[in-house]
């Protein structure tokens, strides 16, 4: 009778590997999570980019009548959603969770100093997320925030009518809001706010 050599693992080198393994897991699941909200923050930047320059777009083509009050900053409602003044025809969504109606908008301020206009954009996601009202030039993945400010999270509009837009007007502070709403297939002033 032959005698077989059984070959193995032992107890004590199957352990050793899991610890391993585990060790290496709790090292990359983080650096990998850390990368998939990077790269989701530089989608979102560029999607609000598209976004502003179609707002830029339907202002310069004076889509939705003269915004060229200096004292006034217009808040477009934009989102890939029902409720928006402004959809892309490809993209627009949120790769974080949906945008919150009354919540993400762009800002479009007339600047009487230098005669052009001026795009902000602001908004509050589903998933927690938000932006406050932030200038074009200025927007980039670092302004994506998680969790909301408790500023933010309050009402846009009490925290639009504190800044200081430096338009070349007495003040320069914002004195009127105006929202649009998309209401019987157009973009237009809302009433009674």
């Amino acid at each position: 009778m032959k005698k077989m050599n059984k070959k193995g693992f032992t107890l004590i080198e199957l352990l050793a590997v899991i610890v391993i393994l585990g060790l290496l897991m709790a090292i990359a699941i983080p650096s990998v999570t850390r990368y998939i909200t990077q790269s989701r923050k530089k989608t979102l930047a560029s999607t609000i980019d598209q976004y502003i320059t179609d707002v830029a777009t339907n202002v310069n083509d004076n889509s939705w009548g003269a915004l060229s009050d200096g004292s006034k900053l217009y808040l477009i409602p934009v989102s890939n959603m029902d409720w928006s003044c402004v959809k892309l025809e490809k993209g627009g969504s949120n790769p974080f969770g949906n945008w919150i109606e009354g919540q993400t908008f762009v800002g479009v301020h007339y600047n009487a100093k230098d005669f052009s206009y001026e795009y902000y954009f602001t908004f509050i996601d589903s998933a927690g997320y938000g932006m406050p009202l932030t200038l074009q030039k200025d927007i980039n993945q670092s302004k994506i925030v998680n969790p909301i400010p408790e500023t933010l999270s309050t009402n846009t509009i009490n925290t639009v009518q504190q800044l200081d837009l430096n338009d070349g007007t007495e003040s320069g502070k914002v004195k009127n809001v105006v929202i649009y709403e998309y209401k019987d297939g157009t973009c237009q002033a809302k009433t009674g706010v």
